[in-house]
């Protein structure tokens, strides 16, 4: 019960705070709604899955020993946040169209894939949870897998919830650039972290 509880301790803080993905899906969710945001969501939960995994198979151990694959994903993920981002910022939104112009599952794979965040939260979790006696890694990664769909469902239905303000073309091409900024200003932060 205690190591739940300090696992969801640790774990919820981490995966509910503003980050990349979570202000993408927020922004899909203001977008699309909850049906048309669910490839994106996809995408995120299956490279989240995925990390994980490789996390707990020693993915960290690879990082140690080659620091520079860390560091390209690092700067590869900047880039792609960046990316995304400028897309959002320039996006031309109208009431019209309530499902295009968003991310897609390919967008949501490679946010994630691309966010060494996601990689330091992995190497933490492992660290802190892995009985390297026992060395049974899938009760965590799954335990992860829920946490994150969880904390991704809250900020997925944060943006659905807010959807209702948008009734123009003018509230869509605000929400579209302040998302924009905010993504940016997330990819500035790990530019400038020691991540």
């Amino acid at each position: 019960m205690h190591a739940t509880l300090a696992f969801l301790a640790l774990l919820l803080p981490l995966t509910l705070s503003p980050g990349p993905a979570t202000i993408a899906l927020a922004s899909q969710g203001m977008r699309r709604g909850m049906v048309g945001s669910l490839p994106f969501l996809a995408g995120l939960m299956l490279a989240c899955f995925a990390i994980a995994v490789a996390g707990g198979m020693g993915l960290n151990e690879i990082f140690r020993a080659h620091p520079v694959v860390h560091d390209t994903l690092r700067y590869a993920g900047i880039v792609y946040i960046v990316y995304l981002a400028w897309k959002l910022i320039r996006a031309r939104p109208d009431l019209s169209d309530t499902t295009g112009g968003g991310y897609s599952f390919y967008d949501g794979l490679l946010l994630t894939v691309l966010n060494p965040k996601y990689y330091v939260l992995v190497t933490v979790v492992f660290s802190q949870f892995l009985d390297p006696e026992r060395g049974d890694p899938w009760p965590i990664i799954l335990g992860m897998t829920v946490v994150v769909l969880a904390s991704m469902v809250v900020w997925l239905a944060i943006g659905v919830g807010f959807r209702p303000l948008l009734k123009s073309a003018r509230a869509l091409r605000i929400q579209s650039v302040v998302f924009g900024v905010l993504l940016l200003a997330v990819a500035i932060f790990m530019l400038v972290s020691d991540a």
